[in-house]
C-alpha cells in the first residue's frame, strides 16, 4: 500500500472514531445532566448551575474520548465517573466552603464528639450550643451555613484520588489513596450516632431528599437540613483527625 493509501486509510479510521464519539456524547446527555443537577442540589443557591451542566458535558466528552471497548467495562459506568469528577472539579475550583465555614465545621465536630464522649448519648442541641459558647440560634443558623458544602468537604481525597495519570486507568498511589481513605470513613461511620450514620446513607447512597428523609424519621425537613450539617461536621473530625487525638 502506498503513502496515499496509508493517509486515506488513517483518515477513514479517524472519522470513524470521531462517529463514534460523537455518537456516545450525544445518547448520554441525559446522564451528564443528571449527575450535574444531583450535585446542584446539594450546593450553594449561589454556585452557577449552568457551570456544573457545563463541566459535566466536559467530562462525558473526555470520556467518550478515553472509552476502550476491549477492556469490558459499560460506557456508562465508565462516563459516571468521569462526568462526577469534572463537576467535583468545577465546585473545587469556585472553592464554596470558605476558611471560616471550615474552621466552624471543625469547632462543632470536635465539641459533638466530646459531648458524645462525656454524656454517652447524642448531644442535645442546647447543650452543643453550651458547648460552643454561642445560643441555640447561632448555632443553628450554623449548620444552615455548613448544609450545602458537605458534597465534596467531607472526603476531598475520594474527589482528587479520581484523578487519572494521563493514562484511562488510576495511578497506584491514587489507587491506594482512595481505598484509604474509604476505609477511614467506613470506620468513622461505625463510630457515629446511629441516627446520623442513616441520615447520610440515605443522603448520599439512596439520594433521598430532606424531605423524604424527614418522613421516614416524623421530622420536619428543616431539622433534616440540621441533622445532616451536624452529622457532616462529626464525620469530618473523625476523618480528618489523627487517630491519637481520637484517643486522647
Amino acid at each position: 500500500m502506498g503513502r496515499k493509501g496509508k493517509d486515506m486509510k488513517a483518515y477513514a479510521q479517524h472519522k470513524q472514531n470521531d462517529g463514534r464519539r460523537d455518537s456516545l456524547i450525544v445518547a448520554h446527555v441525559d446522564v451528564a445532566k443528571r449527575i450535574a443537577l444531583r450535585v446542584a442540589r446539594r450546593v450553594p443557591d449561589w454556585i452557577c448551575v449552568d457551570d456544573l451542566i457545563a463541566a459535566g458535558m466536559m467530562g462525558l466528552a473526555e470520556a467518550a474520548d478515553r472509552f476502550d471497548e476491549g477492556r469490558g467495562e459499560p460506557f456508562v459506568a465508565f462516563a459516571e465517573k468521569r462526568i462526577r469528577g469534572a463537576v467535583l472539579d468545577e465546585l473545587r475550583r469556585g472553592d464554596i466552603m470558605p476558611r471560616r465555614v471550615r474552621t466552624k465545621a471543625r469547632q462543632v465536630g470536635k465539641v459533638i464528639r466530646e459531648l458524645e464522649q462525656r454524656l454517652g448519648r447524642a448531644p442535645e442541641d442546647e447543650e452543643i450550643a453550651e458547648g460552643l459558647e454561642v445560643s441555640v440560634e447561632e448555632y443553628r443558623d450554623n449548620l444552615a451555613a455548613l448544609s450545602h458544602v458537605a458534597l465534596i468537604e467531607v472526603t476531598p481525597e475520594i474527589a482528587r484520588s479520581e484523578a487519572y495519570n494521563g493514562k484511562d486507568e488510576a495511578s497506584p498511589r491514587a489507587q491506594a489513596e482512595r481505598s484509604e481513605m474509604l476505609r477511614l470513613i467506613e470506620e468513622a461511620l461505625h463510630r457515629l450516632e446511629e441516627r446520623d450514620a442513616l441520615i447520610l446513607s440515605l443522603y448520599y447512597n439512596e439520594q433521598f431528599t430532606y424531605s423524604e428523609i424527614g418522613g421516614l424519621l416524623e421530622v420536619s425537613e428543616s431539622r433534616v437540613c440540621q441533622l445532616h450539617s451536624r452529622a457532616i461536621a462529626r464525620l469530618r473530625i473523625e476523618v480528618h483527625e489523627p487517630v491519637e487525638e481520637r484517643l486522647a
